[in-house]
């Protein structure tokens, strides 16, 4: 359960900093004339904890296959899309700059959740890496005795 909660967390940090980047890029990119008071560091956690909020729902206690593990992601990914957007563009008008706007909001979504998940599998793997490495010196070193 710890190890889930820890999880969660390094997944919420990695987000809420893509979400960052994401946000000054889509900012630069639609509205770049637009100015913004300090409530908008708010909103990167607002999203992040959102973001979260389906990973922690989808959990299960058992092992899950490749093929399970991936279709769990993508209604993850789909479900994230779908509380964002809902978030973000509630009560808007639909016109073209807003379909644009959210089209672009789904895309950055989908970029972000891919690099969180590359990003916390290149941490796994170094982590593996060093474990590995502590047990071979381990064992190296119970055989020398």
């Amino acid at each position: 359960m710890i190890e889930r909660f820890r999880e969660t967390g390094r997944s919420f940090f990695i987000s809420v900093t893509l979400i960052d980047a994401a946000m000054l890029i889509l900012g630069n990119l639609l509205r770049p004339q637009q100015q913004f008071g300090y409530e908008v560091f708010l909103y990167p956690l607002v999203y992040g904890l959102i973001g979260i909020l389906p990973g922690l729902l989808l959990t299960t206690g058992k092992e899950l296959s490749v093929k399970q593990v991936v279709i769990r992601k993508i209604i993850q990914l789909l479900l994230i899309i779908i509380l964002l957007l809902s978030f973000m563009f509630a009560g808007s008008p639909v016109n073209g700059q807003t379909v644009m706007a959210a089209a672009c909001v789904a895309v950055s979504i989908a970029v972000i959740f891919v690099l969180v998940h590359v990003i916390l599998w290149v941490l796994d793997l170094q982590t593996a890496r060093s474990m590995t490495e502590d047990l071979m010196n381990f064992q190296k070193n119970a055989g020398a005795e």
